[in-house]
């Protein structure tokens, strides 16, 4: 009668699941997915059970995707933390979207910001594949942030800056609404 081991069963399949994980984990292009709702909340802030509804509730047309984040002190999301220990919640680029992070800003200062996957064109009907866009109203700035992430790479989320004429901003809120 052969004695079997289950004990370094268990722990092989483990080890070639997660093996699997990081392989292909490694070889895909990916974006962040989520809403930072900004310096206002921080840990000790009420927002279990918070929706996309919800963080949005005062303006129509302004992307979200949960989940919705927030930080230790209410700064910038680490996204190296999250990258390491949420890889999940990063989606997956499908044949030509791109990453972008599109911003609110009051009177200079950082409202909120979403990470999304999507497609984006200029005016001209271009595909924007990289770079900023902002467009300025009074004291409220929206800034739209695009890149194309390395497989394997770390979420892109940042790009050089340029500007942005409001057709942009329009069609990737259409998109991102519609799709």
């Amino acid at each position: 009668m052969i004695k079997v081991n289950y004990n370094f069963i268990v722990i092989a399949a483990v080890l070639l699941a997660c093996g699997f994980a990081i392989a292909t984990h490694t070889r895909e292009a990916r974006c962040f997915r989520y809403t930072w709702l900004g310096p206002r909340f921080n840990n000790e802030s009420v927002f279990l059970n918070a929706t996309c509804q919800d963080a949005t509730r005062l303006a129509d047309g302004v992307p979200c995707e949960a989940p919705l984040v927030v930080s230790h002190d209410g700064t910038w999301p680490d996204v190296e933390y999250i990258w390491r220990n949420y890889a999940l919640n990063a989606t997956c680029i499908a044949s030509n979207d791109i990453c972008a992070t599109y911003s609110y800003y009051y009177d200079g200062k950082v409202e909120n910001s979403t990470a999304m996957c999507t497609r984006a064109v200029n005016s001209n009907g271009d595909a924007i594949t990289s770079g900023c866009y902002t467009q300025t109203d009074g004291s409220y700035v929206t800034r739209v942030c695009f890149c194309r992430p390395i497989p394997g790479g770390l979420p892109c989320n940042n790009a050089t800056r340029k500007s942005l004429s409001i057709s942009i901003i329009l069609t990737v809120i259409l998109y991102k609404l519609f799709n």
